[in-house]
């Protein structure tokens, strides 16, 4: 193989968002042309480059090409929807917002509510608090309870009447309905959203006590002018 069908060949073998996004910016349209001219100028008189190999290797030439043009609209595209995702996020602070989640924030002793869901009535149901370990600290016997909505708030102590740490727990809720089996339950958790913070590229919600919602956990959006937040 000759040397420009070489040095494009191992390229365009490479991992396609990172050595060929290096090797292109290193052998741009000047670089591949100045080859191909050297190529030709001391190729053999007696065993000239063939055709078909010529063809080859600007169709090869062609395709990196495109394909750099396609990393960089992908880069571009997730530069412009981060953007959007900030500016998006911006909108929600000072609002009070419901989520997919079952994170309870404790301090000086005050725990911030959950709500959970349970799909038919509940023959027994029963809520553990869990440390940031995934020890439970507490486990509360609701007893029987009707389907629905269900607000719960833990009263901060552990088993034996002990005020707990501040700091973030879990909440995990075990149901069985009327026929002893398990059912499945969701909880939602609820904040005004004071400030935005990124992790790994990605915008969260900071709804308060290192409580932080994703945009795909939002279930419901309040104005905190016409509702007053849940957790005060």
């Amino acid at each position: 193989m000759s040397y420009v069908s070489s040095i494009l060949g191992t390229s365009s073998t490479s991992d396609t968002s990172t050595t060929a996004n290096s090797a292109t910016s290193s052998l741009g349209m000047d670089a591949f042309l100045q080859l191909l001219v050297t190529q030709l100028q001391y190729q053999d008189p007696l065993d000239p480059m063939d055709d078909k190999e010529f063809v080859a290797e600007l169709a090869q030439f062609s395709s990196l090409e495109q394909l750099t043009e396609i990393n960089t609209g992908i880069d571009s595209l997730a530069t412009i929807g981060q953007e959007q995702q900030m500016l998006g996020a911006v909108n929600f602070i000072g609002k009070t917002i419901e989520a997919t989640g079952t994170a309870v924030s404790l301090e000086k002793g005050k725990a911030t509510s959950v709500t959970f869901t349970l799909p038919e009535d509940a023959e027994t149901c029963m809520v553990n608090v869990l440390d940031s370990s995934g020890t439970v600290v507490r486990t509360i016997d609701l007893g029987e309870t009707s389907a629905g909505s269900v607000d719960f708030a833990w009263d901060g102590m552990d088993y034996d009447g002990n005020t707990m740490d501040d700091g973030q727990y879990q909440v995990a809720v075990t149901a069985t309905g009327t026929d002893g089996e398990l059912m499945e339950v969701t909880s939602t958790m609820s904040g005004t959203v004071t400030g935005i913070t990124q992790v790994d590229g990605t915008y969260y919600l900071d709804i308060g006590g290192g409580r932080n919602v994703a945009f795909t956990d939002i279930t419901n959006v309040v104005n905190s002018s016409s509702a007053s937040d849940s957790d005060s």
